[in-house]
Parts: C-alpha cells; structure tokens; sequence
C-alpha cells in the first residue's frame, strides 16, 4: 500500500469574504457596476466588484484581496436617508467611471484593482463631503463627522459591496440569509438558529430591483423579470443566490447560501464526523480507481461539500472538467487547480418559449463540448433532468464522473436517475438501469438530521454507501451495502465492503495523514 498523504485543504474554514451582493436600486447606464465600463474592461471586470466572476490567479484578483476595506468604527445604525445614498451613490460612480476609462485611454490597459480602490474611496469620500457643504451653503448645519463618515461607508457598500444589506454579510457563521418580503429579514446559522434582522428595503419593490440589478450585471448575466420570475446566481466564490416572485410567491422572496468549506478534503469531512477516518479512506481510493459516483441527499444535507471532498482528491495532475448551473464548487479558484475546465449554464434573455433563441445554453448542452476538451474525467455539480442521460453518455466517454442529486434514500437514488432518463425518451426504464448497473460504480447517500426544534443541534453525516458490480438482477442493478450508519454513538456504523470492489481500489489506497487540522470542536455544525 502506497503511503502518500491524502490532498487537504490550504484552508479548514476561511473568513466570509466581502462579496458584494446588492445595491439599493438599479444604477443607470454608466454608473461603476454596469453600461460601458464593462465593455471597455474597466471597472465592471475590477475584483473588488464580485458581482462579476474573475479569472483564478489574476495579478488584479490577488491586490484586491489586500486592500480589502480596512476596519472602521462606522456605526450604520445611525439614521440614514437611503434615498440620498442613492443619489451619492450614482455622482460618485459618474466620476469613477471616467476616471478608470481616462486611464484605459491613457494607458491602454484597465486600472489596476489596487488603483481603482483606493482613487474610489477617494472620490467618494469627496463627494459626500461636497454635498455636506453643499447643505451648509443652503443654510443647513454641517454634520459631525461621524456622520459624515457613516454616510461615507454605506456609499462604499453601495458602489463596491452589498449596499443596505452590508450588515448581513459581515455576520460570522450565517448559513442563510432569508428574506421574504422588504420587511422579514432572517439569519440561519450553521447550528439551526434562526435570528430575525432589520428590514433591508423600504419596499417590495425596491428589494425586486436590487435583485434584478443583481442579476443584470453578473457575468454572465441572469434576468429577473416578469418574464424570468426565479433567478439562481452564484455570486464570488462564497454565496449562491435563488430568487423568486413575480406571480409566482406572493411576496419576493430571496435565499441566499453561503459556502463556507469550498476547499475541503476527505480528511477534514471525516474530522467533522462526517464519515469515519476509515470510511474516507475507502472515497479516496474510489476516486483514485476512477469509480464513477453519485452523491444523494435532501436540500442542505451536505452533498455539495462532500463533492467538494472528493474533488479534492483527484490528483492535481489531472485536467478534469466542472459542469454547473451555476458556479457553486469554487474548484477552479484552488491554487494548483489552474489547468480545469469550469463550466457553467447560460439563461437566455428572450421569452420562456424562445429561450434558444435568446443564448440558452443547459448543462446538458455542455457535455459534448466537454467531451473535446481533452478531460480526464467530469464532475456534475447537479443531475436534476435532462443532465441524466447526458451524464450517462459522459460517463461511458470516461470513468471517473462525480455527481450529485436530490433524494430521499440511497435505494431511491437509482430509480430516480432512471426515471429521469427515461423520461427524455431515448432510451427505456429498462435500459436506464442497465445503464446505471455499467456505468456507476458507488451511491453515497448524506443524511441531515435537525433536532433544533427542540433546543438540540443539526447533525449531517454519510448514511449509506452501496457500491455496483454491473450486475443485474429482476431488471435492477445489484446493489451492495458496503457503509451504514445512523449518526449515532448507541448504533456504531457498519463498514463491510464488497470483496470484489475492495480489491479493485486497494492498490489506490493511501496513508491519511493524522495531523490534520480539525473543523472545529462542533462537527454537527461545521459540515454544510
């Protein structure tokens, strides 16, 4: 048995980022996060704007992260008339906007992040004090200078971060952030507690344009309108966003998720008691074998994470290809991970029933793409429909494929696929298993257990793990339980393998490491 350290992650659990999520309304053409700076490559590319998705390694990228907004004792519970933040918001864009296209006439090349910043604190702290004279002029009184500072700040978040909702997104452990309507604004944190939180927008409709501003200046860009009433983005590398009105609710309502363990191994997952040491292992050498696996579970469960674990996996060696709807895995913003192909699903802007017309392009489309672009094996962030058949064709192109799905069991993950197959009426329910038998190699099935409505905590962990040996049996695959568990200290789980498989990935195994850095002394709450 080879003994080589198992991949980890440089990092157990990092920070919350400053992602920008919303501004308070839409900016008119022109203003720093949209129009023609985006096209000239100006602002709208610039890393400190993360409503837009930036290129892993990019010199612009890494000074960002180093000028990030230095801590200030701003009080933004102070009274503030968000209408004029609006208003100071689109004077101080006006003039950054033509200042970073004076440099990209000048020089031939955008600002850099660093650059743009800094003259952007500037230039707003600028404004807000001309307007503050401006006042005094008119024979108002001149505001302190904690005001005048608080007014500062919260221009900054409109122009460079999550404007009214900047607070939110500076809460440490918050899992979701869920709004339903201008005025019920809740937290969820990893451990089940819910916390009720200020409004956010002085109107439905304000909180509607914020998400469609949103949207709109993505890259690429996803419409929120009467036309596209639900709206899901990823948003930088921490927060996915899904959407929702229009009709369709009875008030807008917006989840967003933030990704707290976007770069994680087996090794810490099993730390978290996520699975036992021994139990990874077995993963790791799975992937090393190239068996080809599905990961089930219910909403939140952890499939994502776990997927993120075994991705980790995969030797740095090898150029493999993501496909998503939206960016969620965050593989291809991993140092050394450089050489993958990251993929993700384009949503047309013409009507629903003209939507090809208008750019739409499915994940199901990007799989014959992938397929020429000499891929050792793909990973699927999620098979919801029309993905099933083509992950089954890429799956017989190349062993290796990771995927992930909703499901209520192991046992009904496979019917699910095959029902989802079929129904795209190439090929039968019959033939769907088939498929399934010869090309799946192991179901994982992640198991959320909630007991925070009775003052208890939220505990996820692996629940089953059947491999498949390609044979059938009364027209289903056999399957065989190699892992169960309950999550539980009074029922230890059972890990017995299938001979057969065992010995296809035992010459894949490797020594984990035992001094792996923990997630946290609570693992009930650290895998999400």
């Amino acid at each position: 048995m080879a003994e080589h350290d198992i991949p980890r992650a440089a990092a157990s659990a990092p920070a919350l980022l400053n992602v920008p999520i919303f501004g308070a309304q839409d900016l008119p053409a022109g203003d720093l996060a949209g129009g023609d700076v985006g096209a000239a490559g100006g602002a709208a590319d610039s890393p400190w704007l993360r409503t837009t998705r930036q290129q892993p390694g990019s010199a612009d990228r890494r000074q960002a992260r180093a000028v990030d907004r230095p801590t200030r004792p701003v009080d933004r519970g102070r009274e503030v008339d968000w209408a004029q933040v609006v208003l100071l918001r689109k004077e101080a864009s006006e003039v950054i906007t033509g200042e970073v296209q004076s440099y990209l006439s000048e020089h031939g090349r955008a600002m850099p992040a660093e650059d743009r910043l800094l003259m952007g604190r500037a230039i707003i702290r600028r404004v807000v004090n001309d307007h503050v004279r401006a006042l005094h002029r008119e024979g108002s009184a001149l505001w302190s200078p904690e005001t005048e500072q608080t007014y500062a700040q919260v221009v900054e978040d409109s122009v460079f971060g999550y404007g009214r909702m900047q607070p939110l997104f500076e809460l440490p452990d918050a899992e979701n952030i869920e709004i339903h309507g201008w005025d019920s604004v809740v937290v969820q944190y990893g451990d089940g507690r819910r916390e009720k939180l200020p409004p956010v927008a002085d109107s439905d409709e304000e909180l509607v344009d914020a998400i469609r501003f949103l949207g709109e200046n993505a890259h690429p860009s996803r419409p929120f309108d009467d036309t596209h009433p639900t709206m899901t983005l990823a948003l930088g590398d921490r927060f996915r966003l899904h959407a929702i009105g229009f009709g369709l609710s009875y008030r807008p309502s917006i989840v967003i998720r933030q990704h707290t363990l976007t770069d994680i191994s087996l090794l810490d997952l099993a730390h978290g008691g996520l699975m036992p040491i021994e139990v990874a292992q077995f993963l790791d050498a799975a992937v090393l074998a190239r068996k080809s696996m599905v990961i089930s579970g219910d909403q939140g469960a952890g499939k994502t994470t776990l997927l993120r674990g075994l991705i980790n996996s995969i030797p740095f060696s090898e150029r493999f290809g993501t496909l998503e709807t939206d960016y969620e895995l965050m593989t291809h913003l991993q140092p050394g991970r450089e050489n993958i192909l990251a993929l993700q699903a384009r949503i047309g802007h013409g009507e629903r029933e003209t939507s090809e017309a208008g750019g739409n392009v499915s994940v199901a489309d990007l799989f014959p793409e992938a397929l020429r672009q000499n891929l050792s094996r793909l990973v699927v962030g999620e098979v919801r429909g029309g993905e099933a058949f083509a992950m089954f064709e890429a799956m017989q192109a190349g062993a290796g494929t990771l995927s992930t799905t909703h499901s209520h069991s192991a046992e009904s993950t496979m019917d699910r696929l095959a029902a989802r197959v079929a129904q795209g009426g190439v090929l039968t329910i019959d033939e769907a298993y088939r498929q399934i038998a010869l090309n799946i190699g192991l179901f994982i099935y992640v198991k959320l257990v909630d007991e925070s409505w009775k003052g208890g905590t939220r505990h996820r962990f692996v629940s089953e793990i059947r491999t498949l040996n390609r044979a059938m049996e009364n027209g289903r695959p056999v399957t065989h339980l190699a892992y169960s568990s309950h999550g539980t200290a009074k029922q230890p789980p059972g890990f017995f393998p299938d001979a057969d498989f065992q010995a296809d990935i035992t010459p894949f195994y490797r020594r984990l490491p035992a001094s792996a850095a923990r997630l946290g002394a609570e693992p009930a709450g650290g895998v999400r």
